[in-house]
This record gives structure tokens, C-alpha cells and sequence, in this order.
């Protein structure tokens, strides 16, 4: 059975695969594609989800701040728990190191690799905290101004009335900048604390922009998804503001380049199963038909069709002394004799005429368009391939009958090409007889 799969893949198969294969990679895909895309409105909801996550957990930092105590420090800069404190002038400073800390905690549970940096800046600029402490963190702090602390990002990010959005958006994050001195591509939550309307400070969350990146590949990883973060090639994309944001727009997309490549294997799988089960149809369709040891048509399939016709160059082909062989070599020599046989026969025959086992070592052949003299060549030199050469190393011949005849019936066509097999039988063996 693998031979004959094989050599039938070998013919015509791999055109066939080949037209499967392409098939199966656009249906695939087309169904991927749409698949991504309903995922893209899905993924822009989870981004949102997760911002506002973000904006939550900073609004609670002001409960913290507004009910902390203050220890004095000298100017200078101090640490505590990890968090670095600048003080320009000997002062009383909050204890936010805490806070800080228990924020940073809840943060690295939403966004695990991509907080950059908490800030704390105090109105007036007596003190602010950090962690880390940047260079760009510090430099800024030299340069504010006392009775305007954080104006200009105030301004800047319109949070000077902030507090009248109260459960709003009286936060802000700002578009994707570079930090000049780390060249980090980071988006800064600024969220302004006010008592009695007046700005007490300014809590800053530097996030990574790679943020959304990577929630993107955790998401395509979790949903077999192939979305990216809007690239220029894209068939489809969908672009959205974050929450709390007026520029600087998120887009994500698909490229059907990458819809393409994650198609390959599954349509590859697919091309090749449909393939093994075409083969496995057409094998058995074969073995319904054919006679496994000489690939003839069977009998029992092909007798029916005979007996509708009503023109025959036909020939009756039997083997001499096979019943000896059998007895003297074995069976399993036998089987060889037949195949070897049957094999010579099938190369002296065209491709439309047709090959029938009829019995155990009698066959039957059906001729297309043969004269009687074709026919009589033809026998001749099908009986002298046999009896030329060594079968299956033994001296084999065979004996023919046939008939050529028109308008009559396929028994009456048989009765008269068996009786000149029996002729042939008659005058010796390994002779051929035309009726």
C-alpha cells in the first residue's frame, strides 16, 4: 500500500498538493484575518481597562499624602526605604517612602516591566521623592522655581482645575516623549494633589512606551493573535485615545504578511492531511476495483460493464502447467509467476485497453480499435515476451484464446475465445489462437 501511495504521489499527487496546499493557505488565512480583526476591538478594550487600572490606584496615593506625618530633614539628599528624598532647605518633609512603595507594589502588579519611575514633587519646592532618582528627575528639581512649583507642567497638561473633575479625568498622561538622558520612549501619569483648591503636589509615574507593546505580546500570545503596534503596512488597524489623553493616539493592526505566516503550518497540516485522506479514498477505490497482485481489474467489478458491450477484440490468456508450479515450488512462487506475468502484459498493452483477472491464473484482455490481424500480432508478441523470458527464474508460457467480433454479447464472445484458448491447449500449449 505505501508503494502504491508513493508512486501515485510521485505522478500527479504533488500538483494536486501543491493546488490543495494554496487553498488551504487562503481559506485559512482569510478566516485568520477576520479572526485578528475581531480581536483588535477586544484588545483596544483591555489596553483602556488597564490604563484606567493605572489611574485608580494613583488616585489613592492622595489619602496617603494627605494623612501621612512629617519628620524634619536637613538640605541635602536623603533616603528611606529605597526612596530617594531632595531637600533644598531645611524643612519638615511627609513620610511618603511608604506610600511610595505600597504604589509602586499595586503598579508592578498591572505593569510588571515597565514602570520607569514614581515621583513626588511638593509645592513649594522645598522637597520632592524619587524612585529611582534620575539625572533628568534631578536637574529639574534645581531648576524650579519656589512660588511656582510644577507650573509649567500644570499649564502644560491643563490640570490647574483638576479638581473639579473630582472621579473625572482629574489626572493626565502626556504623549510618548524621549527622556534625553536614557533615550527611553516613556508616557508620564501626572496627578495633582489639591486641598482647598490650592496645589499641594504633583504625583509623576514615568511608564514605559514599550507598556502597550508588551501587552500586545502577552495578549497574542494568550489568544494565538498576530496584532501589532501600528505598523505602516497594516490591511486593517483601529486607532483610540487612552483614557485621560487629547493627542497622541494608540494604533494597533495586522499585517497580512503575518497573517500569511502564522497560516503556513496549520495550512501545510491541513494540505497534507486532506492529501493522506484523498490517497487512502483512492487506494481503497483502487482495492475495490483492482486485484491487488496484478493491479488487473477485478472480475467482479468489471464483468457487469462487459456484459453491455456488444464488440469485442478480446483475448483469454492462460498459464501452462500452473497447477505444477504450485505443487512443486509452493504458492508463494506461484504468486510471483503471476505477478511477473502480468507485469510483461501490462507493458504490451496501450492505456485504454483493459486487463481483467478472470481467475486464478486466466485473464482477460479487451482491446479498443483492434483488427483481427492487430489482434493476432498482437497476441504473437504478448506469448512470445512469456516464453523468452526466465519467470521468476522458471521456464513459463502461457496459452491464448481470442475473438473479434461485432454485435454480439459478451457470453457468446467468451464461449467462442475459451474454445480457442482450449485450441491452443490442444496443439501443444504456448500457442495462440484466433476464432
Amino acid at each position: 500500500m505505501k508503494k502504491t501511495i508513493s508512486q501515485c504521489f510521485e505522478r500527479w499527487e504533488l500538483f494536486s498538493f501543491f493546488k490543495v496546499s494554496l487553498f488551504s493557505l487562503l481559506t485559512i488565512s482569510m478566516f485568520y484575518q477576520g479572526f485578528n480583526i475581531y480581536h483588535i476591538e477586544r484588545l483596544h478594550n483591555e489596553i483602556i481597562s488597564n490604563y484606567s487600572q493605572l489611574y485608580s490606584i494613583s488616585r489613592r496615593f492622595s489619602t496617603y499624602y494627605n494623612n501621612t506625618d512629617t519628620i524634619p530633614l536637613t538640605k541635602g539628599l536623603h533616603k528611606r526605604n529605597n526612596v530617594s528624598i531632595i531637600v533644598s532647605k531645611d524643612t519638615n518633609v511627609k513620610v511618603l517612602s511608604t506610600g511610595i512603595n505600597k504604589l509602586k507594589s499595586e503598579l508592578k502588579n498591572i505593569i510588571p516591566n515597565s514602570l520607569w519611575t514614581i515621583a513626588v514633587f511638593e509645592n513649594p519646592a522645598y522637597y520632592s521623592h524619587y524612585d529611582p532618582l534620575r539625572p533628568s528627575y534631578q536637574s529639574f528639581f534645581d531648576s524650579y522655581d519656589l512660588n511656582s512649583v510644577m507650573t509649567r507642567i500644570v499649564k502644560k497638561e491643563k490640570l490647574s482645575k483638576s479638581y473639579q473633575n473630582f472621579y473625572g479625568c482629574n489626572l493626565k498622561i502626556t504623549d510618548s516623549y524621549t527622556e534625553q538622558e536614557t533615550g527611553e520612549r516613556i508616557r508620564t501619569i501626572y496627578y495633582p494633589v489639591f486641598n482647598n483648591k490650592k496645589l499641594n503636589s504633583l504625583l509623576a509615574i514615568d511608564i514605559k512606551e514599550e507598556h502597550i507593546k508588551n501587552m500586545i505580546n502577552r495578549y497574542n500570545l494568550k489568544h494565538h493573535t498576530t496584532i501589532n503596534n501600528g505598523q505602516s503596512n497594516n490591511v486593517y488597524h483601529s486607532t483610540s485615545l487612552l483614557p485621560c489623553s487629547d493627542s497622541s493616539p494608540i494604533t494597533i493592526g495586522i499585517s497580512y504578511i503575518d497573517v500569511l505566516e502564522k497560516s503556513f503550518i496549520p495550512s501545510v497540516f491541513v494540505s497534507v492531511l486532506i492529501t493522506i485522506m484523498s490517497l487512502i479514498a483512492k487506494q481503497r477505490d483502487q482495492s475495490f476495483k483492482r486485484d491487488r497482485m496484478t493491479n488487473f481489474y477485478r472480475r467482479d467489478y468489471y464483468e457487469s460493464r462487459l456484459k453491455k458491450m456488444r464488440s469485442f477484440s478480446m483475448l483469454i490468456i492462460d498459464i501452462d502447467h500452473f497447477k505444477t508450479v504450485n505443487d512443486t515450488y509452493g504458492h508463494k512462487k506461484g504468486d510471483e509467476v503471476i505477478t511477473q506475468i502480468t507485469r510483461i502484459i501490462n507493458q504490451q498493452i496501450r492505456n485504454d485497453d483493459i486487463a481483467i483477472r478472470w481467475g486464478g491464473e486466466e485473464f482477460i484482455i479487451i482491446f479498443q480499435n483492434m483488427t483481427p490481424t492487430v489482434l493476432q500480432e498482437k497476441a504473437e508478441c504478448i506469448r512470445e515476451s512469456i516464453a523468452k523470458n526466465k519467470i521468476a527464474g522458471l521456464s513459463v508460457t502461457i496459452s491464448i484464446g481470442g475473438i473479434h467480433s461485432t454485435n454480439t454479447t459478451f457470453s457468446n464472445a467468451y464461449k467462442h475465445a475459451d474454445s480457442a484458448l482450449y485450441e491452443s491447449k490442444h496443439r501443444g500449449r504456448d500457442k495462440v489462437t484466433i476464432a
